[in-house]
């Protein structure tokens, strides 16, 4: 059988998590909110109560930090490629973790179990093994992601080596 003709890619896809806000967005939040709580500092220590002080600055600090760990997060994708002979996921965590994962294509099922209030669960299963996936996508976004391999795995299914 030729070679290319098994390993050419029919399906590929790279999946990332929603973000709503870069680096710079959360530079600028916690920025604001420092200025805020410089002002309410003021008022605290006009009053006489500068022991409030270190506890407004570790605010900032927490929510900076928080803000940080929110766009590290951002950092995690899957990447998935159908080919003749397998399907891969390649995972990449937000903390930079590595995994991969290979399915043979004609074992394998794609499926979407629905969830109580409105979310779901993706998974691909073949022979006792499984494995969720896209579990930061939104539930629709899961529904279209199974319909779509489900299709191309429907797609190897049909497909016939070249003489």
């Amino acid at each position: 059988m030729n070679q290319s003709f098994e390993t050419a890619v029919l399906y590929s896809a790279v999946l990332r998590p929603h973000r709503s806000a870069g680096q710079r967005v959360a530079r600028v939040v916690a920025g604001l909110v420092a200025a805020l709580l410089v002002i309410v500092g003021a008022g605290f220590l006009l009053a006489g109560a500068w022991p409030v002080l270190p506890f407004l600055g570790l605010e900032v600090v927490l929510l900076y930090a928080a803000l940080r760990f929110n766009q590290r997060a951002a950092s995690a994708c899957e990447a998935i490629n159908l080919t003749r002979t397998a399907l891969t996921v390649h995972r990449v965590d937000h903390w930079g973790k590595q995994s991969d994962f290979s399915f043979p294509p004609y074992w394998l099922q794609i499926n979407l179990q629905e969830m109580p209030g409105q979310d779901n669960r993706l998974e691909l299963r073949t022979h006792g093994r499984s494995l969720a996936i896209a579990s930061f996508l939104l539930p629709h976004e899961r529904r279209e992601l199974a319909l779509t391999l489900r299709r191309a795995l429907t797609r190897v299914g049909r497909t016939t080596p070249p003489d």
